[in-house]
């Protein structure tokens, strides 16, 4: 019986265990003799565009090696609705099948496949900021400075580049504002490194903490009260289903905005992103997969950082709260909205 994402959350709603959830569901994928080619088990933290894209960067990547989901290749794509728990669960969905290979898409899972996963069953992870700290290796993730199975690509944010946007845009910027979950250990992370480059650069990070993305909202007003001069963002999943909270009060407050997911561009209010193209983030991690899969072991494989960002900015927002932005940011701009 295939686990879908309603179902899911509806067990999950009604307090059902996870002996329960097993129970009820049985193998994820039903009988292995159905399936084509390897199994391989994708689970992402959120149904959100950052992770989406990622996924399908992976998805491109090994159907281009000739990994076809459907004729070649078995993929079973899952999301733990933003709920920690859920990415045991799954990964013991998985464990039941059985996969032969995992797909983590972001820390949360990583760590759950870690825990459930035998070692004999390659983990690929990919949007991940801190593959250390979930204990998958050492810096900086070289051949024999990480688990044997465990390989992926190091997507830690480019905050200080973010900094660096922020200050092209006002030179005098001395306070920015921060809302993150600081119990998601990616979140953590990502602070840390944020409060360091902030240092370097004279600025003063106010942060404000939320538990969910429902908690948004409020923070970003609390922030705006105490007249930051910016809101930017790191990877953080609540800040991800709610940035549209943070964008809203930077429009209505006049407070620039500044992101490292491009999709948030979109968004009115947000001036400005830099960060990684999460699709290209997915290829890569794609591309070690398909080499696991073809024979090679990950414990010969390096991890992978990520080194190309994109920068997107925003001429209508910036009219909209009354900033110039200067002629040299526009140039070096991927891409200019407006």
């Amino acid at each position: 019986m295939t686990l879908g994402r309603r179902a899911f959350l509806g067990l999950m709603g009604a307090g059902a265990g996870s002996s329960l959830l097993l129970a009820a569901c049985g193998k994820l994928g039903g009988d292995r003799g159905a399936k084509k080619g390897p199994v391989i088990g994708i689970l992402q933290m959120v149904d959100a565009p950052p992770p989406n894209q990622t996924r399908d960067g992976v998805i491109a990547a090994l159907a281009e090696a000739g990994y076809k989901d459907g004729s070649t290749v078995t993929l079973i794509r899952k999301d733990a609705a933003g709920e920690l728990p859920n990415t045991i669960l799954v990964m013991k969905q998985f464990l039941g099948e059985p996969v032969d290979m995992v797909v983590a898409v972001g820390t949360p899972p990583l760590q759950a496949a870690m825990k459930v996963m035998p070692a004999s069953v390659p983990v690929i992870f990919t949007y991940t900021s801190n593959p250390w700290g979930a204990g998958a290796g050492t810096p900086p993730g070289g051949v024999g400075q990480h688990k044997p199975n465990v390989v992926g690509t190091i997507g830690t944010n480019p905050v200080g580049k973010e900094l660096d946007l922020a200050r092209a845009v006002n030179p005098a910027l001395k306070t920015v504002g921060l809302i993150f979950n600081p119990g998601e250990p990616n979140s953590e992370y990502e602070a840390k490194v944020l409060r360091a480059e902030a240092a370097k650069r004279g600025i003063t990070v106010v942060e404000q903490a939320v538990a969910n993305s429902g908690e948004v909202l409020q923070a970003a007003q609390a922030l705006a009260e105490k007249q930051v001069e910016a809101f930017v963002k790191i990877g953080d999943y609540a800040t991800i289903q709610g940035f549209g909270s943070i964008a809203k009060v930077g429009l209505e407050k006049k407070i620039p905005v500044y992101s490292v997911d491009a999709d948030d561009i979109k968004l009115p209010g947000t001036l400005a992103t830099i960060g990684w193209t999460y699709h290209a983030d997915g290829y890569a991690a794609g591309k070690l997969a398909v080499r696991v899969l073809k024979g090679e072991s990950p414990a010969k494989i390096a991890f992978e950082p990520l080194t190309k960002t994109d920068l997107l900015v925003s001429k209508t927002t910036a009219k909209a709260i009354g900033v110039t932005l200067p002629e040299s940011l526009l140039k070096e701009a991927t891409q200019v909205v407006g």
